[in-house]
Order: C-alpha cells, then sequence, then structure tokens
C-alpha cells in the first residue's frame, strides 16, 4: 500500500501511566510525512522531527533525529528503545536519540508506539512489521541495506534479537547488522538463576530484576517459554545478523548477554561484545561524557566494519 500523506495535525492522548510511553506523556506529531520526506527534513533548531507515518492502514509515529551535516544522508539506525521504568530513562528517550545521531552521525529513526496493554508477542509484531516497511521505503530512496543498523537497548534489543529470528524464517528483508545493548535473554528472573550477576550486582540495581519480572508477568505471563521472547531458549542462533552486544559490568544481565554472545559465535554468527566498565543496566541515560565517548566509539567502529577491541 503507497504511503497516505494527510495534512492534518496528530495531537496524542497518551495519559500518564500508560503502558507503552517511552517518550513523553505528551506526545505531539507534526504533518504525516512519507518516508522519503523524512530524510530530506527543513531541519529545525533541535533537529528533531515528531512525525506519523500511515502503514497497512495504520499509523506509526515515529521521531526523526538528524546529524550535524544533512546536505547528503546515506546511513540510517532503526531505533527500538526499551522500557522507560526498566532502564530508568522516562522522559529520556529524546535525548537519547538526538546524542545517538550527532555522535554516529547517522539519521536516527526512533520507533514510538501508544497501543495501551499490548501483549509482548503482538508488540514484535507490531515493531517487524514497522521495520518492514522502512526497509522497504528507505530503499526506494537509495538508502542500502547495509547502511541501515537494528539498534535497540534492553526489551528494545530482546525485541530486534525476536525479530531477526523471525526474519531468518521469512527473509523478508535483508537485516545486515545490529547493535543491542543490554537486552534481557535469559528469563531467569523469577527464582534462582545459573547466571551469578543476576544476584550479585541486583545490589548495584535494585529494580532492574523486579521490574522486569513485573513486565514479563504483565505482558507475557502466558509465552515465558518462548524463545522469541527469551532468546537464550533457542537452540542455535543461524540467519542472526552481523551484531554487536554491549553490557555494563555492573548490570544484573551481563552474564547472560556474555551468554548470548558465545552462543552467537557458537552458531558462527559475527558477534563482537564488549563491556562498560562500571555501567550498570540502562547505561544510555548516563550523563558520564567519558563513557559516551567509548561507547560511540565502539559503536561507530562496529558501524564501519573495523575492530572492536576490549
Amino acid at each position: 500500500m503507497e504511503l497516505i500523506v494527510k495534512l492534518t495535525l496528530f495531537y496524542g492522548t497518551i495519559k500518564s501511566g500508560d503502558s507503552m510511553d517511552f517518550f513523553t506523556n505528551k506526545n505531539t506529531y507534526k504533518l504525516y510525512r512519507e518516508v522519503g520526506e523524512l530524510l530530506h527534513p527543513v531541519i529545525s533548531k533541535k533537529n528533531i522531527s515528531n512525525y506519523k507515518i500511515v502503514f497497512n492502514e495504520e499509523m506509526m509515529p515515529v521521531r526523526v533525529f538528524y546529524p550535524k551535516k544533512v546536505s547528503f544522508l546515506s546511513d540510517v539506525i532503526i531505533y527500538v528503545p526499551g522500557i522507560a521504568t526498566i532502564t530508568e530513562s522516562f522522559q529520556k528517550y529524546g535525548d537519547i536519540a538526538r546524542e545517538m545521531a550527532l555522535s554516529t552521525n547517522k539519521v536516527v529513526i526512533a520507533l514510538d508506539y501508544e497501543e495501551e496493554n499490548l501483549s509482548y508477542i503482538n508488540l514484535i509484531d507490531k515493531i517487524y512489521e514497522m521495520i518492514i516497511y522502512l526497509y522497504e521505503k528507505l530503499e526506494k530512496e537509495a538508502i542500502l541495506p547495509k547502511n541501515i543498523t537494528l539498534l535497540g537497548d534492553s526489551i528494545g534489543a530482546s525485541i530486534i534479537g525476536a525479530i531477526n529470528y523471525r526474519n531468518y524464517k521469512d527473509k523478508k528483508i535483508p537485516i545486515e547488522k545490529n547493535v543491542l545493548l543490554y537486552p534481557p535473554v535469559s528469563g531467569e528472573y523469577f527464582g534462582k538463576s545459573q547466571f551469578l550477576s543476576i544476584t550479585k550486582n541486583d545490589k548495584y540495581d535494585l529494580l532492574v530484576v523486579r521490574n522486569l519480572r513485573d513486565f514479563y508477568n504483565k505482558y507475557a505471563k502466558d509465552n515465558l517459554d518462548n524463545e522469541e521472547v527469551f532468546l537464550l531458549k533457542r537452540k542455535d542462533f543461524q540467519g542472526f545478523a552481523k551484531t554487536l552486544l554491549i553490557s555494563g559490568n555492573l548490570d544484573p544481565l551481563r552474564d547472560e548477554i556474555e551468554e548470548f554472545s558465545n552462543r552467537l559465535q557458537q552458531s558462527n554468527v559475527q558477534c563482537d561484545y564488549f563491556n562498560l566498565a562500571f555501567e550498570n543496566h540502562g547505561f544510555l541515560k548516563d550523563v558520564d561524557m567519558e563513557m559516551k565517548k567509548e561507547l560511540y566509539t565502539t559503536i561507530k567502529d562496529f558501524l564501519e566494519d573495523k575492530n572492536v577491541i576490549q
């Protein structure tokens, strides 16, 4: 279906406490736009544009962030944010995505979505459809698949992992690169775990495991054994795109993320793993400039096919 362009303003109606509100409680979107228009914008002073595009007769809210140089835009990051209550990044994802665009010198298309009480499996469905649509439209704008990166943090990173799994089966889009920041992958948050960091590091980040447990009980309670929900339940990872995994050494999820990296490599997936010192879950929200420099240098090296060395 061709994209519909509307000339009406849309004002979000999300209220405080709604379940999937990743950016702010008062989302305001500008005119509906085609994907091509988003790549050739009239840049605002804040280098941010909030739009809704229409795909498959549904509206997709996106936030587009631009690098400093916008004369020729050929590289795109599709960013799937995590859950704010888990990363403690409530109302900060706008700043995070803006910083990401400026630090990587790439356009960042951040996905926003508004349904209340959306099950986790249905959320994967929705985001997969969004990403397929964006890939198709970006290709028509001469953005090659090798220049598109899927990047997610926390739950958002886990969703990208699930999309890799689905895409390996149906081959709808050519996913070439993932950047996954501190994804929950084991599901061992409901009792004793084989991963020592879950208990050892929980003292540094008291709410992470509790909030993960609450989230999965609420949105995936009937799917806790599903390998799309917890990727380490998979037997192999053939078809997974080239991946950069980044964790913090104080994150309760550190050990399972390292095991995830090992499992990807055992399946002959090209995977780099980087562990940030003195960082816990949700480090994208931190203001430590030295850490951010190290983080984005690592991401840029990966995106430019340089070796990621730790």
